[in-house]
C-alpha cells in the first residue's frame, strides 16, 4: 500500500505544523503512552509520528524506542491504512522481516496500531501497543485504544493552538515595532510615539486637556474603521464607540485619570463605524504639570483575535467536541455546586442517560455515523430540556442532565417523558435512517447530599432501566439500592466460600431408561453454608454471572470434576462419564479447551470420560462464534457435548445442525407436565424423534414419578435423571449407597 506524492506532501505539511518532531519528552504524552500499555495489558506501547523517512517516537512504555525505519513499522501500516491495524503474529508477516523489535532477544510478536488522524484523511502518526506473544485483540480493547487516541489528538490540537498564538504574538510584536518606527518620524508625534513604544506600541493616542483635542495614530483609525483623513472626534464622542454596557465604566475611569492623575488599563468591547464588534485593550497615563493633568497619553490594542483564541481554548477545556455540550469535569463542578448545603435546602435532580445500542451503529455504519448520532442526541436533549437544567456528555454514549432545583416525582417524570418524546424520530445519516432510543436513570436528593451518592443512585436506576428492556426511564427508589447491596453481599459471601472450600460438587446419576444401568453423573455445584444450609446455584446464580467469580468457579468445577473422575477410575468404580456445566464467561475468555485438556492430562483421565453441557442461552449469546469454535475443538479432542435445556430457546433445530452434539437433554419443564398436558407430550415425542433421526441419544431431566419414567420410555427417550432415581450427592454418599458397586456393565450417554 502506497500513498500518492500529493497526499504525502499534504500529510507532512500538517505534521510539521505541530512542531513535535525531535522534541523533549513530555509527561502528558508519557502518561498517555503508559495508559495505552496498561489498558491492553501489553508489553510495550509507543506514540509515533511518521516523518519523511523515519518513524519517530514521542513516547514509549515497556521498551525504550527512539527511531525506527518508517517502512518497517506498525505505525506506517496504520498511517497508510487510515484505520486500526492488527497483527496477531508479527514474526510471520513479511512486512516485519527486518523489524528490530521483532527479530531480537525477547522480541515482540503481536501489535495493534491506531492512526492519529488530525484531519479527515490526514494521519500524522499512530499509537501502537505490542505484545510479547501472538494474540488476538478484542473489539473492546480496540475501542479503548481509540478513545485514548482521541485524547492524544486533543492534546495535539491544543499544542497547535499554542504555537499559532505564539506566532501571532510574534507577528503583532513585529507590527508594533513597525508602527513605532513610522511614528518616530513625525515631528509633533515624537512624544506620543515614545509613550506608545514604552506602553504597548500598538495604536497611540493623545488628548490635550486644555484644547480638548484628540490625536490618534493610524492603527486606531483602522481599528474603528474610520477615514484616516477625517478629524478625530472629541473625547466624549469617542465613548460612543464603546458598547453600551462598557461606556459608563470607561467614562468613570477617564474622570478619575483627569481628576486624580491615576493611570488605568482595561479591556473594552467596541462597535466600529461599520457596526462590527471588536475587543480592545486600552491603556492610559496622565501627564501632570504643577499638580494639574494637562495631557492624557495611551494605546489601544486590538485583542479580538486573542480573545477569540482564549475563548476557543476555554471551550475545548470545558466542552465535549462532538456534541458541544459541557464535559464531565464541568458537569461534576456544577453538580457539586448544586449540592452545596443551603438554607433552606432544595431538591437536586440527576438524570443519567445512555444511548441504546450505540455500539452497533459504530460497528455497522462507522464512527462518523456514531458522532453524528451523538451530536443529534445532544441537540435534542438540550432542546427538550431548554433552560430547565444543564445537559452534558460524560463520555462514550453517556449523557447527563442536572436539575439544580427540581420538584417532586411528577416533575421528574414529566421531564423524562419530554426527553423520550424528543428522541422518537429516527436520525438521518446519508441514505440511512438510524432509530434512536435512550435508557434513563433518575435520582434526586436534598442539597447537602454527597454528589457520589446521588450519582450512584442514578446509576442504579439506569441499570434497572437497561434490565427492563431499555427505551425507558426509571426513578430510583431505596429497594433498588437494597437489591444491589444484596447482590454485593452474595458475591462477597461466595468469594469467602471459595476461600474456605465451601463450594463443593454433588453428583447426580443418570440411568438408561431401557436397561436401568447407570450411565454417568452430572456434577452439580452446591454451597455448604456455615449455617448448615446447602444452597443450589438458583440461590447464588449471580455469582456465576459475575465476570471474575464466574471464571474462578468454572475453573474450580473443571478441576474438581476431573479429579473425582480420576479417583473413581483409580479405585475401579465403573461409570461412563461425568458431565459439567459451562457458562458464557468461560467461552468468552477463549481458553476453555486448553483448561479442560490440561486438567485431563494432569489427572490422566481420557477425554471420553468428560462431558460438557451447554444451554441454548449460551448458544444464543453474543459469543456464539466463540462457542461454536470451542465446541468443535472439544469434539475433536474426544470430549462429549450435551445440549442442555433443549426446547426453551429460539434456534434449536439450527443448533443440532451447526454444533457438535452427542446428547440432547429435554428441559425439565416439559417433563414436569408430561402426564397432564398434551402439548408437553407432543413436544417430548417430537424432540425424541428428531434427535434419533439425527443419530443423537436423548436424556430427560427432572424425572420425579414412575408415570413420567414410563411415558418417557414409551416415547423412546434413552436416559433419565431426577429425584425418582436419586438426588445429587457427595462422592462419599454415592459410594456408600451401593449404586456403583452393583454395576457390572456400562451404558453410554
Amino acid at each position: 500500500m502506497t500513498r500518492s506524492g500529493a497526499i504525502e506532501k499534504k500529510r507532512l505539511r500538517e505534521l510539521y505544523r505541530y512542531r513535535i518532531l525531535d522534541t523533549a519528552p513530555e509527561p502528558e504524552f508519557d502518561g498517555l503512552c503508559d495508559l495505552a500499555r496498561s489498558l491492553l495489558s501489553a508489553d510495550a506501547a509507543v506514540i509515533t509520528f511518521q516523518d519523511a523517512d523515519r518513524s519517530w517516537c514521542k513516547a514509549s512504555a515497556g521498551r525504550h524506542v527512539t527511531v525506527l525505519p518508517r517502512s518497517a513499522s506498525v505505525s506506517e501500516q496504520a498511517v497508510l491504512a487510515g484505520e486500526v491495524v492488527v497483527f496477531e503474529d508479527l514474526a510471520k508477516d513479511p512486512l516485519f522481516a527486518d523489524h528490530p523489535l521483532v527479530h531480537c532477544e525477547n522480541g515482540l510478536r503481536a501489535a495493534v496500531g491506531v492512526p492519529i488522524e488530525v484531519k479527515k484523511g490526514l494521519c500524522i502518526g499512530a499509537v501502537v501497543v505490542m505484545f510479547a506473544e501472538p494474540r488476538q485483540v478484542s473489539v473492546f480493547d480496540i475501542e479503548n485504544l481509540q478513545r485514548l487516541t482521541h485524547a492524544i489528538i486533543d492534546r495535539l490540537h491544543l499544542r497547535r493552538i499554542r504555537i499559532e498564538r505564539e506566532l501571532d504574538q510574534i507577528t503583532r510584536a513585529k507590527k508594533d515595532a513597525e508602527i513605532a518606527a513610522q511614528k518616530w518620524e513625525i515631528g509633533k508625534q515624537r512624544r506620543l510615539l515614545e509613550q506608545t513604544a514604552r506602553l504597548a506600541r500598538i495604536g497611540g493616542w493623545e488628548y490635550d486637556v486644555a484644547a480638548d483635542r484628540m490625536i490618534w495614530s493610524a492603527e486606531i483609525y483602522r481599528l474603528l474603521e474610520l477615514d484616516e483623513t477625517s478629524r478625530p472626534p472629541d473625547l466624549m464622542t469617542l465613548l460612543a464607540y464603546c458598547q453600551e454596557e462598557a461606556a459608563g465604566e470607561v467614562k468613570r475611569l477617564i474622570v478619575r485619570v483627569l481628576t486624580r492623575g491615576e493611570s488605568f488599563e482595561t479591556e473594552i468591547p467596541l462597535v466600529t463605524e461599520s457596526g462590527r464588534r471588536r475587543w480592545a485593550r486600552c491603556v492610559c497615563e496622565a501627564e501632570v504639570q504643577r499638580g494639574k493633568v494637562v495631557r492624557l497619553l495611551g494605546t489601544v490594542q486590538d485583542t479580538t483575535l486573542q480573545r477569540a483564541t482564549e475563548e476557543e481554548v476555554n471551550f475545548i477545556a470545558t466542552h465535549d467536541m462532538v456534541t458541544g455540550l459541557l464535559n464531565r469535569a464541568v458537569f461534576q463542578e456544577r453538580l457539586d455546586r448544586a449540592l452545596t448545603f443551603r438554607t433552606p435546602a432544595r431538591t437536586v435532580g440527576l438524570y443519567l442517560i445512555d444511548v441504546d445500542h450505540f455500539k452497533s451503529v459504530n460497528d455497522t455504519l462507522g464512527h462518523h455515523a456514531g458522532d453524528v448520532l451523538l451530536a443529534e442526541v445532544g441537540r435534542r436533549l438540550r432542546e427538550a430540556v431548554g433552560e430547565l437544567g444543564v445537559v452534558a456528555r460524560l463520555g462514550g454514549d453517556e449523557f447527563a442532565l442536572l436539575m439544580p432545583d427540581c420538584g417532586g416525582e411528577d416533575e421528574l417524570t414529566a421531564i423524562g417523558e419530554q426527553m423520550m418524546r424528543g428522541l422518537q424520530e429516527p436520525i438521518a445519516y446519508e441514505a440511512e435512517s438510524i432509530p434512536v432510543t435512550i435508557s434513563v436513570g433518575i435520582a434526586r436528593a436534598l442539597s447537602g447530599t454527597q454528589p457520589d451518592l446521588l450519582f450512584k443512585d442514578a446509576d442504579i436506576a439506569l441499570y434497572e432501566a437497561k434490565g427492563e428492556g431499555r427505551n425507558r426511564f426509571v426513578l430510583f427508589d431505596r429497594a433498588m439500592r437494597e437489591a444491589i447491596e444484596l447482590r454485593h453481599s452474595i458475591l462477597r459471601a461466595i468469594r469467602q466460600a471459595i476461600d474456605r472450600g465451601d463450594l463443593r460438587l454433588h453428583y447426580q446419576p443418570k440411568y438408561s431408561l431401557r436397561t436401568g444401568v447407570l450411565a454417568g453423573f452430572e456434577a452439580l455445584l452446591r454451597w455448604h453454608r456455615p449455617d448448615g444450609f446447602i444452597a443450589s446455584p438458583g440461590f447464588f446464580g449471580i455469582a456465576l454471572d459475575d465476570p471474575q467469580l464466574g471464571l474462578a468457579i468454572g475453573d474450580m468445577v473443571i478441576r474438581e470434576a476431573v479429579r473425582q473422575a480420576a479417583d473413581w477410575r483409580a479405585r475401579g468404580i465403573i461409570f461412563d462419564h461425568i458431565a459439567i456445566n459451562v457458562a458464557t464467561p468461560q467461552f468468552r475468555r477463549g481458553d476453555l479447551c486448553d483448561c479442560l485438556t490440561a486438567a485431563l492430562d494432569e489427572f490422566d483421565v481420557p477425554a471420553a470420560a468428560l462431558m460438557v453441557e451447554v444451554t441454548e442461552n449460551v448458544l444464543l449469546s453474543k459469543v456464539a462464534d466463540e462457542v461454536q469454535s470451542t465446541l468443535s475443538q472439544l469434539a475433536s479432542k474426544g470430549i462429549k457435548i450435551a445440549l442442555d435445556d433443549f426446547g426453551t430457546g429460539y434456534a434449536s433445530l439450527s443448533h443440532l445442525k451447526d454444533f457438535p452434539v452427542d446428547l440432547l437433554k429435554i428441559d425439565r419443564s416439559f417433563v414436569a407436565t408430561l402426564t397432564e398436558e398434551r402439548e408437553s407430550r407432543s413436544i417430548v415425542r417430537g424432540i425424541t424423534a428428531l434427535a434419533h433421526d439425527l443419530g443423537i441419544p436423548v436424556i430427560a431431566e427432572g424425572v420425579e414419578t414412575a408415570a413420567q419414567r414410563d411415558m418417557l420410555r414409551h416415547f423412546g427417550v434413552d436416559f433419565g435423571q431426577g429425584y425418582l432415581f436419586s438426588r445429587a450427592m457427595l462422592p462419599a454418599q454415592i459410594e456408600s449407597s451401593g449404586m456403583v458397586s452393583m454395576v457390572a456393565t456400562q451404558a453410554r450417554a
